[in-house]
C-alpha cells in the first residue's frame, strides 16, 4: 500500500485554466461580436496551417477564449463544425507545473493521448497534448506547460 505522498507525486498538478477554445465558423464575426457586444480586446488573427486554424484571443481579464476557425478541408475545427453548425466550446486548456509529468502519468493511467501520442509544440512555443474525450467525461482536455515550466 503506498502512502498519501507517493499517490499525490503521481498526479498531474494543474496551475489553472490557460483558455476555453471556440470553433467558430466565421472569425470575423465573432471577433466583432466580441469586440462590439461585450467591449473585450481580441488578438489579431493567425493562420496555424500546421494545426489547419485560423484563431484570435479574447481577452477576459482572467483568462482567454481562443476563437477558431476552420483552415483547409481537412482541419479538425471543420469536422467539429460539421456536427455544430452554429460553433461552441471546442475544448479547455489546463496549465500544468510539470509538463513532462503530466503526459507520463496520462499515459500511465490509461488515458488516450491524441496524435500520435506524444507531445507537440505549440504556435508560442510550449509543449502540450490533448486527452481524448472517452477518458475524461466527454470533454476534450488540451495540457500545456506553463510559462514558468520551461
Amino acid at each position: 500500500m503506498e502512502n498519501n505522498d507517493s499517490e499525490k507525486n503521481k498526479k498531474i498538478k494543474i496551475k489553472g485554466l490557460d483558455h476555453l477554445s471556440v470553433a467558430v465558423p466565421d472569425i470575423e464575426k465573432a471577433i466583432d461580436f466580441y469586440q462590439n457586444s461585450f467591449g473585450c480586446e481580441v488578438s489579431n488573427t493567425k493562420i496555424l496551417e500546421n494545426q489547419g486554424v485560423k484563431i484570435a484571443y479574447v481577452d477576459l481579464g482572467n483568462v482567454q477564449l481562443e476563437l477558431m476557425e476552420p483552415y483547409g478541408e481537412t482541419s479538425p475545427i471543420k469536422k467539429f463544425l460539421d456536427r455544430n453548425s452554429s460553433g461552441g466550446i471546442h475544448h479547455f486548456c489546463l496549465r500544468t507545473e510539470d509538463f513532462e509529468r503530466a503526459l507520463q502519468t496520462t499515459r500511465q493511467e490509461g488515458m488516450q493521448v491524441l496524435g500520435d501520442g506524444s507531445a507537440s509544440i505549440s504556435h508560442h512555443g510550449k509543449k502540450f497534448f490533448f486527452i481524448h474525450p472517452k477518458d475524461t467525461f466527454g470533454s476534450l482536455i488540451e495540457i500545456e506547460e506553463d510559462q514558468n515550466d520551461h
